[in-house]
C-alpha cells in the first residue's frame, strides 16, 4: 500500500461571463496574440529559450502591449514553446496563458479572479460533477490555466495536481486480474469476455482515409486557390480525426477502469507496447496493413487507462507482449513450428488441448495470467 505521485490534469471550466467581461476577454486575447506575433517577428528564430527571448524583448513588448508583466512573460513562453515543436507563421487570438499571479480560484469553486487589460475581474464558474471532483481532489492551489474561446463561450482550462488514491484494498487484498488485449478488429478485448468492437471505428477511419486521398490529389493538381483550400481542409480533417480518437479512447479507458474498480475488483494488466510500432513496421506487410495498424493511437489509450486507474486507486501491471497472441491460455502451449501459429485471424484452435474460441479473448487471458505471475513476484520480491 503506497501513495502514488500526483497526476497533472486539465479541468475545463465554463465561465459565465457578462457582456462586458466577454469584451474584456476578447480584447485581451487579441492583444496577447498580437504580442506573440510581435515577439516572434522581432526576436531571431534561432532563440528558442523562454528566458533568452524574455531578456531580449520583454521591456519593449510590455511597453507596446500595455499588458501586465506576467502576461508578457507568458507570451514569451508561448513563442518559445511553439518554436521548439513547429515553425508558427502567425499566432491567432482565442487563448491566453495565465499563471498563479494572474488568476486565482475561490475556495467555494464558484468564482475565479482573472487579470485582463488594465484591471482584474471576478467571473462566475459553471461546474459539473466531474470538474468539482477534480478540483476538490487537488490538495494545492492551481498555478496555471489557459483562457480559451469555444464558439461564443469562454472556458478556463485549469491545470491541477490530483493526488492519486491509495490502491483500493478491495482490489489489492484479492488475486483478481483483468487482462486487456489491444487490437485492430476489437480495439480492446478483456479477459472477462467483454470487448470494444472496432467495426464502426473502421468505417470512420476508412472514410477519413478516402477524404484525405481526394484532398491530397487536389492539393497537388488543382488551381492555386483549390490547392490552398485543400491544404486548409486537410488540417481540419486531421484535427477532427484526432479528436474522434481521443474522445473514444477516453470512453473506452474509463469503462475499463470503472469495471475493474466497481465490478470485478481487479488489477488491470496491459501489454508493454513500447517500441512495438517500430518493430512491426520492419516486418514485410502491405501498405494497407501498415496503415490500419498504425492509424489508431493505442499508446494514448494505454496512457488514459494508466492515469485514470491511478486516480481511482486501481493497480496496473505491465507485461511483456511476446507470444501473448500465440500462447493458448488453457494449456499454455505454443505451436512447435517456428513461424506458425494456432491463431487464424479472429479464431484460435489449439491442437494440443483442442480449445477453440476467440483469439483476442485467448490473448487477454494469457495477459491476465502473466500479470498475476509478474505481480506476485514483485509482492514477494522473488528474484
Amino acid at each position: 500500500m503506497y501513495k502514488k505521485d500526483p497526476q497533472i490534469l486539465t479541468v475545463a471550466c465554463k465561465l459565465i461571463a457578462t457582456p462586458q467581461q466577454t469584451q474584456d476577454f476578447t480584447r485581451l486575447s487579441l492583444m496577447f496574440a498580437a504580442t506573440c506575433n510581435y515577439i516572434n517577428a522581432s526576436v531571431n528564430s534561432k532563440y528558442k529559450s523562454a528566458p533568452k527571448i524574455q531578456k531580449l524583448i520583454y521591456a519593449d513588448a510590455k511597453m507596446k502591449s500595455g499588458m501586465q508583466a506576467n502576461h508578457v512573460i507568458q507570451a514569451c513562453i508561448r513563442v518559445a514553446g511553439n518554436r521548439k515543436v513547429a515553425e508558427v507563421v502567425e499566432f491567432k487570438p482565442g487563448s491566453v496563458l495565465y499563471d498563479a499571479r494572474t488568476f486565482s480560484l475561490a475556495r467555494d469553486l464558484k468564482t475565479v479572479s482573472l487579470s485582463v487589460l488594465g484591471k482584474r475581474i471576478k467571473v462566475d464558474l459553471e461546474l459539473g460533477n466531474y470538474q468539482r471532483e477534480m478540483l476538490d481532489m487537488s490538495k494545492s492551489e492551481p498555478s496555471s490555466a489557459t483562457l480559451v474561446k469555444r464558439k461564443a463561450d469562454w472556458y478556463l482550462h485549469i491545470q491541477v495536481k490530483v493526488n492519486a488514491k491509495i490502491d483500493n484494498p478491495l482490489i489489492t487484498s484479492k488475486e483478481n486480474y483483468l487482462g486487456v488485449d489491444l487490437g485492430r478488429v476489437d480495439i480492446a478485448s478483456l479477459s472477462d469476455g467483454a470487448s470494444f468492437s472496432g467495426k464502426e471505428i473502421e468505417k470512420v477511419r476508412t472514410k477519413y482515409s478516402k477524404i484525405r486521398a481526394r484532398l491530397q490529389y487536389k492539393a497537388s493538381s488543382g488551381t492555386r486557390s483549390s490547392r490552398r483550400r485543400s491544404r486548409q481542409l486537410q488540417k481540419r480533417l486531421a484535427g477532427s480525426e484526432r479528436r474522434f480518437q481521443t474522445w473514444l479512447n477516453h470512453n473506452i479507458s474509463l469503462q475499463i477502469v470503472l469495471g475493474a474498480r466497481c465490478i470485478s475488483y481487479s488489477h488491470i494488466v496491459l501489454e508493454d507496447l513500447t517500441g512495438i510500432r517500430d518493430r512491426t513496421n520492419k516486418q514485410p506487410r502491405s501498405r494497407e496493413q501498415r496503415f490500419l495498424a498504425n492509424s489508431w493511437s493505442f499508446y494514448q489509450l494505454k496512457l488514459f487507462i494508466q492515469y485514470k486507474a491511478n486516480i481511482h486507486g486501481v493497480p496496473v501491471v505491465l507485461v511483456n507482449p511476446r507470444y501473448t497472441s500465440q500462447t493458448c491460455h488453457n494449456c499454455l502451449h505454443i505451436h512447435p513450428v517456428q513461424g506458425k501459429s494456432y491463431r487464424n485471424s479472429k479464431d484460435y484452435h489449439c491442437r494440443h488441448c483442442d480449445w477453440k474460441g476467440d483469439a483476442d479473448y485467448n490473448a487477454a487471458n494469457v495477459i491476465k495470467q502473466l500479470g498475476a505471475t509478474v505481480n506476485r513476484r514483485k509482492r514477494f520480491r522473488i528474484p
